[in-house]
C-alpha cells in the first residue's frame, strides 16, 4: 500500500515522503478548520429574520425557507464540510498538488451581504447564480483561462501577490490570536496586556510562545514542526482555559435528510429577483452577479497557486506546471457547483493551503489526508470547534513569515515597478480582499506605463483584466 500511494503520487519524485504529506494534510487541516464553522455563520447573515433586535441569532427563530436558524446552520456547516472535502480531494487526484478547497469566505460574505442584503435576491436565488458561475469559471478554464491570467500578471505583481497573501494571513493570526485588536482611533492597535486573567492577554502570550518554539523546532530541523508546535498549544491552552465552548452538534436534528438546503437553488426567481424585474433585466444583472464571481473566485485562486508556485519545487516541465494549475482551477469549478447543490457558496482554494507547503507537503497525498479530515470534521464538530484561535494564529503567522521572503525579488529600485507592487502587498492584507490588491496593482501598473508614454509595454491581456476590474468595482 505505501509503495502503491508513493508511486501514484509521486511522492518521492518530489523529494518528499509519506510522513511528511500526513503532517503536511494535518496541519493544513487544523489551520483551516474554522473556516468550515465561519463560512456557515456568515452566511446566516443572509436570513436577518434569524437574529433579534441585540443582533443575537435566536436558534428557534423559523426562517423563510420553513427551517428554523439552528437547522439551518447546523445543514450549512455539514454542506460546508461535504463541499470541502469532494473538492479537496478532486484536486489531490486530478492535480497532485498540495492544495485545500473549500467554502471561500469572501464570496460567502458578498453573496450574504451585497446579493442578498443590499440588492434584495433570496439565499436560494443567489446560491442559483453560484451553481451557474461554477459552470461558467469551468468552461472558461477548458478555454486556458488560468494561462492567460498568469501570462498578463506582472512579474513583480506576482511576487508582491505572495508577500501580500503572507502578511495578510499573519495579519488574519495576529487577530484570531487577540495580538491586535480594534481601535476607534487607528482601527487596530496591540493587545493592553491586562495580567493573567484576562483572555486576551493569555491568548497572545500562548500564541507568542508557540511561535518562538516552532521557530527553535525548524532551527534545529525537528520534522513537522509547525504540527508539533500547533498540539501543543492546543494541549497548553485546555488549563488555561483558552478554548472556545462548542456550540455546534451536527446530530442534535433529525433532518429525514442528510442535508435540508440540497439542491435549493432558485433559478427562476433568479432572473426576476421574484417577478421584481423583466426578464431582460433581470438576465443583465444576473450576468454582473456571475461574472463577479467568476472573477473574484478565480483571483483567489490564481493568487494561492501565484503564491504557493514560489514555495513548491515541482522539479517538472514548464507546460506539466501549467496544466496542472489548469486543473486545480478545473476542481474549484467542479467544487463550486457541488457547494452550490449542497447548499454553501462558492468554494476556492484556500489561501491557508500555503500552509501545506510550508509544512513540506509536495503532492496530492498531503489533500487526501486533509480531504478525509474535512469528513470527520461533520463527526467531531463539537471538539473541531473549541480549538483555540491561539494554535491556529500560530500557523497561520509563521507561515506569513516564510512567504515573505519573495519580498527580495521585488524591484524597489525603480518607482514605475514598485508601486504597484507595494501597492498588490499593502491592500491585500488592509482591506481583507487578495481581489482588491491585485486590482490596485494591476491599476496602477497600466496607468502608469501609459501615462508615461510606455503603452506598449503593457500586455493586451493587463489592459482587459485591468478594464474588468474596473468595470467590476463601477457595478458592483
Amino acid at each position: 500500500m505505501k509503495t502503491k500511494i508513493e508511486n501514484f503520487f509521486k511522492i518521492k519524485e518530489n523529494n518528499s515522503s509519506i510522513q511528511t504529506e500526513i503532517f503536511s494534510g494535518l496541519t493544513a487541516f487544523f489551520t483551516m478548520v474554522y473556516l468550515l464553522f465561519l463560512v456557515p455563520n456568515t452566511i446566516m447573515g443572509a436570513f436577518p429574520e434569524a437574529f433579534n433586535e441585540a443582533g443575537e441569532m435566536v436558534g428557534s427563530y423559523v426562517l423563510n425557507n420553513g427551517l428554523t436558524a439552528d437547522e439551518m446552520l447546523v445543514s450549512l456547516t455539514i454542506a460546508a464540510c461535504v463541499a470541502a472535502a469532494i473538492s479537496t480531494l478532486i484536486t489531490a487526484l486530478k492535480t497532485g498538488l498540495p492544495f485545500a478547497q473549500g467554502p471561500s469566505l469572501a464570496i460567502a460574505t458578498f453573496i450574504t451581504y451585497t446579493v442578498c442584503g443590499e440588492m434584495g435576491y433570496t439565499y436560494e436565488q443567489a446560491l442559483a447564480a453560484v451553481f451557474i458561475s461554477g459552470i461558467v469559471f469551468f468552461i472558461l478554464t477548458m478555454f486556458g483561462l488560468e494561462h492567460k491570467i498568469r501570462k498578463a500578471i506582472p512579474h513583480n505583481i506576482k511576487y508582491a501577490v505572495t508577500a501580500g497573501i503572507g502578511l495578510f494571513i499573519a495579519f488574519m493570526g495576529m487577530q484570531k490570536c487577540h495580538m491586535v485588536v480594534a481601535d476607534s482611533h487607528h482601527l487596530v492597535k496591540f493587545v493592553n496586556f491586562a495580567g493573567f486573567s484576562d483572555y486576551n492577554t493569555m491568548s497572545t502570550l500562548l500564541c507568542l510562545a508557540g511561535l518562538v518554539l516552532i521557530a527553535v523546532m525548524h532551527y534545529k530541523h525537528i520534522h513537522g514542526a509547525i504540527l508539533i508546535g500547533k498540539i501543543i498549544v492546543i494541549l497548553a491552552a485546555i488549563p488555561l482555559g483558552l478554548y472556545h465552548h462548542g456550540e455546534i452538534n451536527l446530530f442534535a436534528y433529525d433532518f429525514g435528510v442528510i442535508i435540508p438546503t440540497a439542491f435549493k437553488m432558485d433559478f427562476a426567481g433568479l432572473f426576476t429577483r421574484g417577478g421584481d424585474f423583466s426578464l431582460g433585466a433581470g438576465l443583465i444583472i444576473t450576468a454582473s452577479i456571475v461574472v463577479t464571481l467568476c472573477i473574484m473566485n478565480v483571483f483567489e485562486t490564481m493568487s494561492t497557486v501565484i503564491a504557493t508556485d514560489h514555495i513548491l519545487d515541482h522539479r517538472v516541465h514548464h507546460e506539466e506546471t501549467n496544466e496542472k494549475i489548469k486543473k486545480t482551477l478545473e476542481a474549484d469549478a467542479i467544487g463550486t457547483v457541488v457547494g452550490a447543490s449542497m447548499g454553501v457558496t462558492t468554494v476556492s482554494t484556500f489561501v491557508e493551503s500555503t500552509a501545506m507547503a510550508v509544512e513540506g507537503g509536495r503532492t496530492g497525498f498531503s489533500g487526501v489526508i486533509t480531504s478525509l479530515l474535512f469528513i470527520l470534521a461533520i463527526f467531531i464538530a463539537p471538539f473541531a470547534s473549541v480549538i483555540p484561535s491561539a494554535a491556529t494564529a500560530t500557523t497561520l503567522i509563521i507561515t506569513g513569515v516564510f512567504m515573505m521572503t519573495v519580498v527580495k525579488q521585488i524591484n524597489f529600485h525603480d518607482v514605475e515597478e514598485a508601486l504597484p507592487a507595494f501597492f498588490t502587498m499593502a491592500f491585500i492584507p488592509l482591506t481583507y480582499s487578495l481581489v482588491n490588491g491585485i486590482f490596485l496593482g494591476l491599476v496602477t501598473h497600466t496607468f502608469i506605463n501609459v501615462f508615461s508614454g510606455r503603452w506598449a509595454k503593457v500586455k493586451r491581456g493587463t489592459y482587459i483584466m485591468t478594464a474588468l476590474f474596473v468595470l467590476m468595482f463601477v457595478i458592483m
